[in-house]
């Protein structure tokens, strides 16, 4: 009696499954690994989102004035900046009679609000104006990127956030 295959067509047989399994596990952990580095971007901008509503609402609730609601999105902003010190911070907060920016970067670049420079260097920043505002906005230069950010009755909050990963600049906002 015959059989189909012989023990060498047996082991060429494994050695092909074998060896495309391992292929698969590299393509596999490869993709994983860079799919997780602009989720956890992604992760930071919820979580702004809804715990700086939960702060403005704090704030509101508790009928704080203008200086005391300043204090308290100062220091949850810089919650922030003290945890998340390998990226770009920049919050813009406030109402349409101050707005402060306040953050942290990694590397000197001009940091402007309305044409009125903040900073040019690295590290922990905050810089206030009276804008003047145009059409209810406020612009906000970071190196060579520009935002535009409603500025509307009562508290506002925006952010942005830069983050190098493998030389490619992320950037989020909200």
């Amino acid at each position: 009696m015959k059989r189909g295959m012989g023990v060498g067509g047996q082991f060429y047989l494994i050695s092909a499954i074998i060896l495309a399994i391992i292929i698969i596990g590299i393509v596999t952990i490869s993709n994983y690994s860079r799919k997780t580095t602009n989720v956890r971007l992604d992760d930071l901008k919820e979580e702004l989102q809804i715990e700086s509503e939960n702060v403005l609402d704090y704030g509101t609730y508790n009928e704080f004035n203008q200086a005391q609601g300043h204090t308290l999105l100062n220091d949850f902003v810089q919650s922030y900046i003290d945890s998340e010190s390998d990226k770009d911070l920049y919050f813009i907060f406030g109402n349409p009679d101050n707005i402060t920016v306040k953050g942290y970067q990694g590397s000197p670049q001009v940091v402007s609000l309305d044409s009125l420079t903040i900073t040019s260097s690295k590290g922990g920043f905050i810089g206030s104006i009276n804008p003047v505002l145009e059409q209810g906005k406020v612009s906000v230069s970071i190196g060579t990127l520009g935002y535009e950010f409603d500025v509307k009755p009562g508290e506002n909050f925006y952010f942005v956030i830069i983050q190098e990963i493998e030389g490619e600049k992320y950037v989020v906002k909200g």
